[in-house]
């Protein structure tokens, strides 16, 4: 259910070869992003016919074919994952798709601009989070769109957090101590950092962008009966989802 590492550390944990396989084998069987975090996405979506996409962290490429097949006119698509991009190449290159191996924080290499930015997933990954807006609004026309998908704070948070026997959840604590967050999935030693609701909001509106809507998704029936520990996510989110325009 998590998404694509891209920090400044020397070597993406997905690229890993323990964690990559995990991570495939995960998203290959029923899983959280198919049922809950990609239909939400593309629910505050919009038209794409004719646009040109930034896919941030597009990990192994099925969004950035998904977006092609919607009608987009070119997506650039950046990872810093070789071996999520090689998968990406090979399962859904197209014509019409860039992919390039690019960390999130060297975004000033890019001198293209574009209609819409997209990511999902990795915003939580990145430790200067103005400098990734900064970047992001840079490469944006007037009148365009980030469309984002991140950890929820409350699971960031997790970092003194213990389970919920009732709730078949974490309870999450030290929310207020914001900073990097280490973890095991898959692997140990997996960084993410965690930001206050309120950081997330006001970085977006200094760094030029209005929030135009925010999403904390809930599962439908339909995706309780797939998957039923997704219920969960009644208790607890997992993701915050937020469209924001310049």
């Amino acid at each position: 259910m998590k998404g694509r590492i891209c920090d400044n550390t020397a070597v993406n944990v997905y690229d890993d070869e323990t964690f990559f396989s995990s991570y495939i084998a995960l998203r290959e069987g029923v899983n959280y992003n198919d049922l809950l975090e990609t239909p939400a996405m593309l629910s505050l979506l919009g038209s794409v016919e004719g646009k040109d996409i930034l896919d941030l962290g597009c990990g192994f490429g099925k969004t950035s074919r998904a977006l092609i097949d919607l009608g987009a006119r070119k997506v650039t698509a950046i990872d810093s994952s070789e071996r999520m991009l090689a998968k990406a190449r090979n399962e859904y290159g197209h014509g019409r798709i860039e992919y390039m191996r690019l960390p999130l924080e060297e975004l000033d290499r890019i001198e293209s601009s574009f209609d819409v930015a997209y990511s999902s997933l990795t915003f939580h990954y990145i430790a200067d989070f103005r400098k990734l807006l900064n970047d992001i609004r840079r490469l944006l026309k007037d009148g365009s769109m980030l469309l984002f998908s991140q950890e929820h704070p409350i699971s960031t948070a997790d970092y003194d957090g213990y389970w919920n026997e009732e709730n078949s959840a974490y309870t999450f604590s030290g929310y207020l101590k914001e900073g990097k967050r280490e973890s095991r999935w898959f692997v140990d030693g997996v960084r993410t950092y965690h930001r206050t609701m309120g950081t997330i909001i006001t970085a977006l509106s200094e760094c030029g962008f209005r929030v135009d809507a925010v999403l904390e998704p809930a599962p439908s029936q339909e995706a309780i009966k797939a998957l039923p520990r997704i219920q969960r996510e009644l208790e607890k989110p997992s993701f915050l989802i937020v469209r924001a325009s310049v």
